[in-house]
């Protein structure tokens, strides 16, 4: 059961991302924050020490509903094919629906980058995880054959990451699921033996 404490911290998480996402990182003050909750600028001092430790915080918010999100995706289906499938579509989908929420980043994203970026790196962890097992998977089963699964899973999100500001960011290139499926298809025919 949740505390008081942890409720009145989630509360400000959840009113800082909506903070975040009307005003942008760089605009948003502490006041801000707290018109956004019933918690004072002196309350929230004392669950945070700054804007960035809020920010980070809503970062780890949105990164831990990205991982259930993609849980819940890849144990739905059944063969390590369409594992990845899902986890790939539900990621770029999930990141892209975050994108939207937080429109404000578009414009500076770049700006943002190496914040977003310092936070991901426990994300990073289990999305290699997930990934791993869904080729080992593949590979039992006789779907995939790959010699280095953990560069391979690795190799796979240095992939999507790359595509997220082309697709999501400044250079945004309109249905990024039409590419997205063509990256796919690409991947896997060359893990597929033939």
């Amino acid at each position: 059961m949740e505390s008081n404490k942890d409720i009145t911290r989630e509360s400000i998480i959840a009113a800082a991302g909506t903070a975040f996402s009307k005003l942008g990182y760089k605009k948003t003050t502490m006041d801000d924050i707290a018109c956004f909750t019933n918690v004072s600028k002196t309350g929230i001092y004392y669950y945070f020490k700054n804007k960035e430790e809020v920010f980070n915080e809503v970062i780890k918010k949105e990164a831990e509903k990205l991982q259930t999100q993609i849980y819940e995706a890849v144990n739905q289906e059944s063969s390590p094919i369409d594992k990845l499938f899902a986890y790939v579509n539900v990621r770029m989908s999930v990141l892209n629906s975050i994108f939207n929420y937080y429109s404000t980043f578009r414009h500076n994203l770049l700006e943002h980058f190496d914040i977003i970026n310092h936070n991901r790196k426990e994300f990073d962890k289990v999305e290699t995880d997930i990934l791993m097992k869904i080729l080992e998977e593949g590979i039992n089963k006789g779907d995939f054959f790959i010699e280095q699964v953990e560069e391979t899973a690795k190799t796979i999100m240095l992939t999507l990451r790359s595509l997220e500001i082309p697709f999501f960011g400044i250079e945004n290139q309109g249905d990024y699921k039409i590419y997205l499926e063509r990256l796919i298809t690409i991947c896997l025919y060359g893990i597929i033996p033939r």
